[in-house]
Order: C-alpha cells, then sequence, then structure tokens
C-alpha cells in the first residue's frame, strides 16, 4: 500500500435490500447445465448457477454474516439477512491451488453488505494450473422448504448487477 493510498476515498458501496442477489463477479451467468463439475451441475448441494469470470474480484451475493471462509480463500459462506444460506465457489478443484493466487478480504463472523469485495483472485494462476475458473453460486440452506431463487436470463453481468427478480 502506497503512502497516499490511505488518502483515497473509498469507493461507496451501494446499498441493496435483504432480498436482493447480486452478481458475485463481472462476466457471464450460466445455468448448472454449462458447469463442468457433476457436483455443481447437479446441483447436489443446492439450487446453483455458475458465472464464467472476467475479473477476479469476487463480491458477497447478499447482505448477511459470513459463517465460513476456507482456508484456501476458494470459498465461503454466507447466512443471508433474509434466513437462506449461500456458498460461493470460486472456480473447480481451485482448493488444490491452496490458497496460491487467492486473497480473502472477509471473516468468519463478519456482517457484510451485497456487493462488498470478499476475496480477490488471480484468475491466470487458474488457468495456468489448468483448473476452470467458473465460479458458482449455491443456495446451501433454505428458511422456507420451498423456496428458490427466481433469476435473471443467463448471459453477460456486471458485478454487484441484481440478478434475481
Amino acid at each position: 500500500m502506497g503512502f497516499f493510498d490511505k488518502f483515497k476515498k473509498k469507493e461507496a458501496l451501494p446499498s441493496f435490500s435483504d432480498e436482493n442477489i447480486v452478481a458475485i463477479c463481472s462476466g457471464k451467468m450460466i445455468p448448472p447445465s454449462e458447469i463442468s463439475d457433476p457436483l455443481f451441475q447437479q446441483e447436489m448441494m443446492g439450487q446453483t448457477i455458475g458465472f464464467v469470470p472476467s475479473k477476479g474480484t469476487f463480491v458477497c451475493p447478499v447482505n448477511g454474516t459470513v459463517t465460513m471462509t476456507f482456508p484456501t480463500g476458494h470459498a465461503f459462506g454466507i447466512l443471508g439477512n433474509d434466513g437462506n444460506g449461500y456458498l460461493v465457489h470460486i472456480g473447480i478443484d481451485t482448493v488444490s491451488m491452496n490458497g496460491k493466487g487467492f486473497k480473502t478480504l472477509i471473516k468468519q463472523g463478519q456482517s457484510v453488505k451485497a456487493g462488498q469485495v470478499a476475496v480477490e483472485v488471480d484468475l491466470k494462476a487458474i488457468e495456468k494450473a489448468g483448473l476452470s475458473t467458473t465460479t458458482m453460486l449455491i443456495v446451501t440452506d433454505k428458511k422456507e422448504a420451498d423456496f428458490k431463487v427466481n433469476y435473471i436470463p443467463f448471459g453477460a453481468v456486471e458485478k454487484c448487477q441484481i440478478i434475481n427478480q
């Protein structure tokens, strides 16, 4: 961090309601059928969508509390203020990188806002390791048994764009 960095204004986060779910990164939002890993493709952990990231900044999808962060930085969980649990899993088989190229900016127990930067990733390091950068957003716990996110149509998205209808 340079000397003048501490004088820069912090970028203000847009304000989202507890019902909003935002794109966790810029890139292309894809259906589970386009995810190469069967665990995520078959939605075994819960309702799943994928993102093919164009940049290595990943944000919290919802307002809530961080329930877990992996020491390797490849995944984190949030209990949303809406009562539902969400898991972000960055890349496929990236746990094997042992944290190389991942920088986690959130901590377990921390209160977070949708759009807050959670993890910064060197996407080139993932590709160099021969792994996929496809990132999953999974609804792991549901407040109501019939809860299902109604997502916007798949395609190009910008980080922090609201993706539920």
